[in-house]
């Protein structure tokens, strides 16, 4: 592959690996908006709790509620759990993209340092040339 082929395709892995890392950092933002709601339905329990605590009467009323706020609960759990797998798969997408990143930059940078030698020779062997004529025409002459 030709350098400016190597070019493109570290172009292409760049954005790739950019875009897992966007999905990643998407996955764990969905984490923490979950921890928040999870951190609300308990505040929003408690409050609730010393409503009926405060009031005389026990509140029927209360029961369900207490039962949706339990299964609201195991589902945003639930959803916790299923993004925590998800996040781990992204980060092995991540690790993977910049891995194969990596591949492709070492590639181009010993494609690069090959050009380099082989610049530095054909320099080295133009000024050995240019040398050696010299000293002909100094033995020459």
């Amino acid at each position: 592959m030709n350098r400016k082929g190597m070019t493109g395709m570290i172009r292409l892995q760049k954005w790739q690996l950019d875009e897992k890392r966007r999905d990643l950092v998407a996955l764990e933002k969905m984490r923490d908006d979950l921890k928040q709601n999870l951190a609300d339905l308990q505040n929003e329990l408690i409050a609730e709790q010393r409503k009926v605590a405060e009031t005389p009467v026990v509140s029927i009323a209360y029961a369900g509620y207490a039962q949706k706020v339990m299964a609201r609960r195991v589902n945003i759990v639930n959803s916790m759990l299923e993004i925590d797998v998800s996040i781990e798969n992204s980060k092995d997408q991540v690790a993977e993209a910049f891995k194969e990143l990596k591949k492709y930059e070492v590639v181009e940078q010993r494609e690069r340092e090959r050009e380099y030698r082989a610049r530095d020779l054909r320099q080295q062997n133009e000024l050995d040339e240019l040398a050696i004529n010299m000293h002909r025409r100094q033995n020459a002459g």
